[in-house]
């Protein structure tokens, strides 16, 4: 699965990667950085083929290599008669190597290269030109070190109160972090990023995510097994396509797994209600659910024909349970002393995958129930949220959104189990030290139901036999499938759980024909 998925880098990794093409496969400095400016320049004129005609292309550079990328770009743009100023912030004295050879060729052709040494002299060309403007930001990538101050600060905030007809920033926009997404004080506000080799953490995560527009990712000749290297990957839809096996045209219902899912409690029932439909959508054979005595009957009324329903029983193992191929326990269940009864004899007694969501979780962070999750035998799904993550490690919310990826690194240390942290940028460890992101931003999903149907989603995978991980990444991305497809028909504002569900079949096909299309030659640029 990995060739398939696309390797994420931390801006550790991608200095390492740098160093290791040049030591062991010769790819120096140079040829990277031409190969990143050529792709930057036919990425920016296949998207606005007007930027250098209609508008004056203002290429800013700052430090280090991310100012040689934007002198390349600078370069290529010229020879196809574009119009193009360059602004550079760095005293030239400090360029070296390829940074300093591309600045040299600059003069060489007579371009308009301008050096910025105080921000009057930005206003003053703003002042006296009339625009439209077409900005490059080469200011500083990945190369960020603490906020930004002084003249980086002034001609960031100057770039982004002319309001550009379009923005390119290149690997990163200046001022996002490249590790965690935090904007460092300010930063530049992009329509287009073009990344380099591979997209970055802080390209998905908040809040620098929403910084970066349009996300590209430029292939620049690194070595191919850089690709399969690495801890941290993005799902992409032909990978999970492919993750979907031909179901079995003449088996029954029996064939295809019976889910037990246990929730719902007076005043709570749409929760569970929602999972057991989710379930459902996903292809499996039988779907039960089981509440509380004081649920039942209104409950009933909620679920569909072809959903069983039953009574939860407190006390001894259920003679039954062990008939189920999943259980999903959390949604609306509510934490009663029985409940946290209940969840113990589950995760001590039960020999199949159990997920956990919502009440579920909150059990386990109150009543300390870490250490028995870690020892179960089979396969454990938790599915928190970040106020349920912080509640899980005992730390505060602001811990888990600074950090996500250490956040799930450590629970799934805590608990032995395969982490879902569910957020726009989706984050799914497991034991294996492996961490994959699900990027789907969509606010529409932000809506009351949203995390039962993913735990639904989920446990009717599993249920059928799927490898639980992969399973989980599958349920993940196909519930960010099917929210996109609900939000193009109803509206982001408008498009509510069900319509989550409703689109699941969709999803499905959505996918399966994205993997028969597929083919083993990637593209040197991916939309992402």
């Amino acid at each position: 699965m990995k060739p398939l998925s696309l390797r994420v880098c931390s801006n550790r990794e991608i200095k390492e990667l740098d160093e290791l093409a040049e030591k062991e496969y010769r790819l120096d400095t140079s040829i990277l950085m031409e190969n990143a400016g050529q792709a930057a320049a036919q990425i920016i004129l296949e998207r606005f083929p007007n930027a250098g005609r209609v508008s004056e292309i203002l290429i800013f550079a700052g430090k280090g290599n991310n100012a040689g990328d934007a002198f390349v770009v600078a370069r290529r743009l010229i020879c196809l008669s574009r119009r193009v100023r360059i602004f550079y912030l760095e005293n030239p004295e400090r360029y070296e190597g390829a940074t300093l050879k591309n600045f040299a060729i600059l003069q060489a052709m007579k371009a308009k290269v301008t050096q910025i040494e105080q921000i009057g002299e930005l206003e003053a060309f703003f002042r006296s030109s009339a625009g439209p403007f077409t900005v490059v930001d080469g200011i500083l990538g990945t190369g960020l070190k603490g906020n930004l101050e002084g003249l980086y600060w002034d001609v960031v905030e100057a770039i982004n109160s002319q309001n550009p007809s379009e923005v390119i920033a290149l690997d990163i926009p200046s001022g996002v972090s490249g590790d965690t997404g935090r904007i460092h004080g300010t930063s530049i506000l992009a329509d287009l990023t073009v990344s380099f080799a591979f997209p970055k953490l802080g390209h998905f995560l908040p809040p620098g995510a929403g910084r970066r527009g349009v996300l590209i990712n430029a292939q620049i000749s690194m070595p191919r097994e850089f690709r399969e290297q690495g801890d941290k990957f993005l799902l992409r839809k032909a990978s999970m396509g492919a993750l979907l096996k031909e179901r079995d045209r003449y088996g029954h219902k029996n064939s295809f797994g019976h889910a037990l899912l246990i929730g719902g409690s007076p005043g709570r029932l749409g929760a569970i209600a929602m999972a057991a439909g989710a379930c459902h959508k996903m292809g499996t054979g039988l779907v039960t659910v089981a509440t509380w005595p004081d649920s039942f009957d209104p409950l009933l009324i909620k679920l569909s024909d072809e959903t069983m329903l039953t009574q939860i029983k407190i006390g001894s193992t259920h003679p039954d349970l062990h008939s189920y191929t999943s259980i999903v326990i959390g949604p609306g269940l509510g934490t009663r002393k029985e409940a946290e009864v209940l969840l113990n004899e589950i995760i001590a007694s039960y020999n199949g995958p159990v997920i956990l969501d919502a009440d579920a979780l909150n059990i386990i962070s109150e009543r300390k129930m870490h250490s028995s999750l870690s020892t179960r035998m089979s396969a454990t799904v938790l599915t928190p949220h970040p106020g349920e993550m912080a509640r899980l490690l005992g730390v505060s919310k602001e811990d888990v959104t600074n950090d996500p990826i250490a956040a799930v690194r450590e629970a799934v240390v805590l608990t032995n189990a395969i982490v879902v942290l569910k957020g726009a940028a989706t984050i799914i460890g497991s034991n294996d030290g492996v961490l994959y992101l699900n990027h789907y931003p969509n606010d529409g999903m932000a809506t009351a139901g949203s995390g039962d149907v993913l735990a639904g989603m989920i446990g009717g995978l599993l249920g059928q036999g799927m490898d639980p991980f992969k399973g989980t990444l599958l349920g993940v991305y196909l519930h960010s499938l099917a929210g996109d497809l609900a939000a193009q028909k109803f509206g982001h504002r408008s498009m509510t759980a069900p319509d989550i569900v409703n689109n699941i079949g969709n999803a499905f096909k959505d996918i399966k024909t994205s993997a028969e299309f597929a083919t083993a030659v990637e593209s040197h640029i991916e939309l992402l």
